[in-house]
């Protein structure tokens, strides 16, 4: 053991500064391969869909498709091709005995004359990982069938009941068996890619002559393995907390200026750009290091059986481009200006008015039952502008206020609403399960809502529940809204497409949102007026896309100041949250902030650092 981390320890001093440069150019063939890509996959699959907007559920049922599959399959296989010849030009390096090992440039070009064994080296391993894991997600599949499929999901979450905690705990035996496998798995192919580069072993042996190399050196190989998967977590961890708390202590003292400012901000982006690849460069060196010592000591049958690791010195000339001292330094000062007018224009973009609707998600939850007459008016006296419920259709064809298909988690009762009439609905209490004293509400129908909603001032966002029963949810819809004169104040959404384009071909004036989390596709053609976005996905530049496509944006559920003040500078339109008179309090907590101020809010989504907003 000793002598491995000794060897191990002098390798990487005597070659770290190739093997940094060598990873830093593959960093770079990653980001110009697969960026590309990608954007060619989502175009591919925008075109295969039919479709000109692709939502949540579009997305998720696509990567259950078989070219979904194979779009993943795809990405994630170059991804894997292109870091195992990154492996590949580390450990020649290592495996170099001059001083300095071998140049990047040498080793580089080893690598690429072995890429073709590499790459379906690290083809089968994708395989064979991808065979060991099935089982275990098909087995997690039916437990979750088994255990939690009797009700709606939101039962088993809210109420968390014994079967809850027993599905949770098959589930955790499952995923730490499943990691014991992989484990295994890896452990065994520990000496393949070596074998590959050195003995010049066909891949298609490579993994199973790993195996038997590797009995007896289990125990060894997996100490190793963990070892480095914690101390690169601990190292990632540490210094990101480090940097962040640095940059929040010199940017708070830079806010007298804007000027001065934008410098620290630049500043900080190179700073911690730069922690980042340190870390990542470090983390792939040591890992080829140690891997190549271990095949070294562990792994190894006789003497390398490769043609000579030293390449002429042409071979690593690169003609018409010379590196000097000077231009490295001139190429940090453009780098370190570039990073400054970044900042400069993120400061510059910031907007210090906001114009910001407060929409309480099912009224508000946190005060009354949700999706009651009495959230509803709760919401309406928090101050919120808009009141968002779900609604969902009966037996006898009633429109009625209810998120969950049934009432397990309201009511403990299993009658599902597609089998209920509204004459049903009077006899259950939705409102105990809250508090005693709204032992009287029940089930409110959307023409109660809408009454209580004109009568309050408020706008009413409908959310259309779909769960496999509706007939005619969207024209019963429309039917009650205009029998209740509330057409210019009713947003309609879903989380499904079709819906939204059902109810345009109804009403094409009426204001329409589609919900979702991410999106894939030309956003100025979704015949929607609102994008309501998961807020953990949203970005500035989501949010200019969809504004310049004529497009308002919500995010939901925000519940904590933070993140609401980091929405409203970011520009959203609207914030769902669960506590309006939260909400309304942060908008007027900014108004009365100076300019400097409100710039360290914006800040907080930047450097971590958590913005001046109090909770009520």
């Amino acid at each position: 053991m000793k002598e491995i981390i000794g060897a191990s320890v002098r390798d990487f001093g005597r070659c770290w500064k190739r093997l940094f440069l060598t990873g830093i150019c593959y960093q770079i063939i990653t980001l110009i391969v697969l960026t590309p890509l990608v954007s060619v996959l989502f175009r591919i699959f925008v075109g295969v869909s039919g479709k000109t907007i692709l939502a949540d559920q579009d997305i998720l049922l696509f990567f259950l498709t078989p070219l979904g599959w194979a779009c993943l399959i795809t990405v994630g296989g170059l991804w894997l091709g292109i870091l195992a010849l990154q492996m590949a030009a580390m450990m020649t390096i290592v495996a170099d005995p001059t001083p300095n090992g071998m140049r990047t440039l040498g080793a580089l070009r080893f690598a690429m004359v072995k890429s073709w064994p590499t790459i379906q080296l690290a083809a089968r391993v994708a395989f064979w990982t991808s065979v060991s894991i099935a089982p275990f997600l098909a087995v997690a599949a039916l437990v979750y069938v088994a255990l939690l499929g009797k009700f709606d999901i939101n039962f088993y979450l809210t109420n968390k009941p014994r079967v809850f905690y027993v599905a949770l705990g098959i589930g955790a035996v499952i995923l730490v068996t499943m990691f014991g496998v992989l484990l295994r798995s890896f452990t065994g192919w520990a000496f393949a890619l070596p074998m590959v580069l050195f003995e010049n072993v066909r891949p298609g042996k490579a993994l199973g002559l790993s195996q038997e190399r590797a009995i007896g050196q289990r125990r060894k190989l997996l100490f190793w393995i963990v070892g480095w998967l914690l101390a690169t977590f601990v190292l990632s961890a540490v210094t990101t907390s480090v940097v962040i708390w640095a940059a929040s202590y010199f940017v708070a003292r830079a806010t007298g200026s804007l000027e001065f400012l934008s410098i620290a901000i630049g500043v900080t982006l190179i700073v911690w750009s730069a922690v980042n690849l340190a870390v990542s460069l470090l983390s792939t060196s040591t890992l080829a290091t140690f891997g190549f010592n271990l095949y070294e000591r562990l792994g190894r049958v006789g003497k390398f059986d490769s043609p000579p690791l030293v390449l002429p010195e042409s071979s690593w000339a690169i003609p018409g481009i010379q590196l000097t001292r000077g231009r490295l330094l001139a190429a940090c000062f453009v780098g370190l200006f570039v990073a400054m007018v970044t900042g400069f224009f993120m400061v510059n973009s910031i907007s210090l008015e906001d114009q910001v609707s407060v929409v309480g998600h099912r009224g508000s939850p946190n005060l009354a039952p949700e999706n009651t007459v009495s959230s509803v008016r709760q919401a309406i006296a928090d101050g919120a502008d808009w009141v968002e419920i779900d609604v969902q259709e009966t037996a006898d064809g009633s429109v009625v206020v209810f998120h969950d298909s049934d009432f397990m988690k309201t009511a403990g009762v299993k009658l599902k609403i597609w089998n209920a009439t509204l004459n049903d609905l009077k006899d259950i209490d939705v409102g105990s399960w809250f508090a005693p004293e709204f032992k009287d509400e029940r089930v409110p129908t959307l023409g109660e809502v809408l009454d209580e909603c004109k009568k309050g001032r408020v706008g009413l966002f409908i959310e259309l529940k779909y769960y496999g029963h509706d007939i005619q949810l969207e024209q019963r819809v429309v039917d009650v809204v205009e029998a209740h004169g509330m057409v210019e104040n009713v947003i309609i959404g879903s989380l499904k497409v079709d819906a939204i384009l059902k109810v345009k071909a109804l009403r094409p004036k009426w204001k329409t949102a589609l919900l979702m989390s991410v999106s894939a596709g030309n956003l100025a053609k979704i015949d929607a007026d609102i994008l309501a976005v998961n807020a953990s996905f949203v970005s500035r530049s989501f949010i200019r896309s969809a504004n310049r496509a004529g497009k308002d944006v919500c995010v939901w559920t925000v519940n904590d100041p933070v993140t609401m003040s980091t929405m409203i500078s970011l520009g959203v339109n609207s914030i769902f949250t669960d506590k309006p008179a939260l909400a309304r309090s942060v908008l007027e907590q900014r108004a009365a902030m100076s300019a400097p101020e409100r710039l360290m809010l914006a800040l907080a989504e930047l450097l971590g650092v958590p913005p001046k907003i109090s909770d009520q």
